[in-house]
């Protein structure tokens, strides 16, 4: 039996890593049915329906809009292929994008409160500590098919699990699915106790700024089969873009706040200012980390995770402070 296949179930292998997807899905929709118990039942059983459906349809069409060079040259007709020996060699067979599943789900949580009447603000609340439970386990299992690997550990004092793996080639790299897991097990954490104290609506904004934050530098870690469009990694465009997203509404909802109630106006354009500030030294470190003589690897990844911090902390600002 193959290494990465943990059984097979009439002859479909289901390997390690699919196993820690669903065992993270199932906990996750046990979590959020839990979560929402306060809930109508219909719109919650709602939500896990369409958003299962909606989810997965997104998941693949993102990952292959992504890999859209690719999917032009063998055709289109390769959408729904999972077994075919072509896409595999390019990495592709059973190819599936998170940012995609996102934006399924939240559509099934959205048509399920317009058909049931429940606030969709109420439903996305309940599914934020839900996706990080399922991102957790299954970064956690990325470790079973060699993904998540960062780049080579020179430090020997550091060749150890959970902070490196060896791959088949006896090379020592950073475990950045460890990273990754971690990350999403804290922001669980956090969701579970701090955001338990938010208004309605501000648990999965609190989610979307976590995660999006800390995913632009994990992303810029990995040495894996990662989704890129030339140089540019979709990952780390798709968590900028949320983020942005989540400001851009939070500046249209402050232009509607009575003037006294709102954030001063120089703070708001300071955040503002730094946000994009960050995002250009993201850039520039990119490129310094594959280009730059005059400045290492390790300072480029620690100035581009301060960057992301102070990302995090203008994101923040700006979209809970009203």
């Amino acid at each position: 039996m193959d290494e990465y296949v943990f059984v097979n179930i009439l002859g479909r292998p289901v390997t390690w890593y699919a196993l820690s997807i669903w065992l993270g899905c199932l906990g996750g929709a046990a979590l959020f049915l839990y979560e929402g118990r306060a809930l109508k039942k219909n719109a919650l059983w709602g939500t896990l329906i369409l958003g299962t459906v909606l989810g997965l349809f997104c998941a693949r069409a993102y990952y292959v809009l992504a890999r859209f060079e690719l999917f032009n040259e063998i055709g289109w007709n390769h959408f729904f292929t999972t077994e075919d020996e072509y896409l595999k060699s390019w990495g592709a067979a059973n190819g599936a994008a998170f940012w995609g599943a996102v934006g399924g789900v939240c559509l099934g949580a959205l048509a399920s409160a317009k058909l049931t009447g429940e606030k969709v603000s109420a439903l996305l609340d309940a599914l934020a500590p839900s996706a990080a439970l399922a991102i957790g386990i299954s970064r956690f299992g990325e470790y079973s098919i060699g993904e998540g690997i960062g780049p080579d550990v020179e430090a020997e004092e550091l060749f150890f699990f959970p902070m490196a793996v060896v791959n088949e080639w006896d090379e020592w790299k950073f475990a950045v699915f460890m990273l990754e897991g971690i990350a999403a097990a804290v922001i669980f954490l956090l969701l579970m106790t701090r955001g338990r104290k938010l208004k309605d609506g501000y648990r999965a904004r609190m989610f979307l700024i976590y995660y999006s934050s800390a995913q632009i530098i994990l992303e810029a870690l990995r040495r894996d089969n990662f989704l890129r469009w030339l140089f540019v990694r979709v990952s780390q465009v798709a968590s900028a873009v949320v983020l942005l997203g989540l400001i851009v509404f939070a500046v249209i909802r402050w232009t509607r706040i009575p003037r006294a109630k709102r954030m001063p106006t120089k703070k708001l354009v300071l955040c503002c200012t730094l946000f994009a500030a960050m995002i250009g030294a993201i850039v520039a470190l990119e490129f310094a980390v594959d280009k730059s003589p005059y400045i290492s690897m390790g300072v480029a990844y620690l100035l581009e995770a301060a960057c992301c911090g102070v990302i995090g902390i203008c994101t923040w600002q700006v979209v809970m402070k009203h």
